[in-house]
């Protein structure tokens, strides 16, 4: 049985609590470049999230006191990043310092915004910082395009000349 190559990961920021669907989102449109969503906090500990009536724990994979950034191609900040902007911030300076996408969905845009040095962004809101430039959405599916969009021009990138 032949396998496709394993999938690259991209470090996906939470908080306290999990957005289910737009982790879903996330996982999805990743998946579609052949990269898979790696959950990290600044605590270690269950997270929970809910998907309607129903609760779900999920296991943290690193914490930012101990994540090796080499082993990741991107950061993605989801929802409730902002209710741990100074563990996110540090995590995303991390990153963005080694060259690498970070992604902010909605509810999380006004920390990649403050790196860029541009003005406050609204909760619908999803952006992406890129060496250095600063790349937003508002539309109602902005978390699937700027995924898609930022996996997109880094397989572009992967691609020898």
């Amino acid at each position: 049985m032949k396998h496709g190559h394993r999938p690259s990961r991209v470090a996906a920021y939470v908080a306290e609590s999990v957005n289910v669907q737009q982790l879903q989102t996330a996982t999805d449109a990743l998946a579609r470049h052949n990269r898979r969503a790696v959950l990290v906090s600044g605590q270690q500990s269950l997270l929970r999230g809910k998907n309607g009536t129903a609760e779900i724990n999920f296991a943290v994979a690193e914490t930012v006191a101990d994540i090796d950034e080499s082993g990741y191609d991107a950061l993605v900040l989801l929802e409730d990043a902002a209710t741990q902007s100074e563990s996110a911030t540090a995590l995303s300076k991390l990153f963005a310092d080694k060259g690498k996408p970070v992604i902010a969905l909605r509810g999380s845009a006004a920390i990649v915004a403050a790196m860029a040095g541009a003005g406050p962004q609204s909760d619908t809101t999803s952006a992406a910082l890129i060496d250095g430039q600063l790349y937003a959405s508002d539309d109602d599916d902005s978390d699937w395009k700027i995924i898609d969009a930022v996996a997109g021009r880094m397989a572009r990138e992967a691609v020898p000349a």
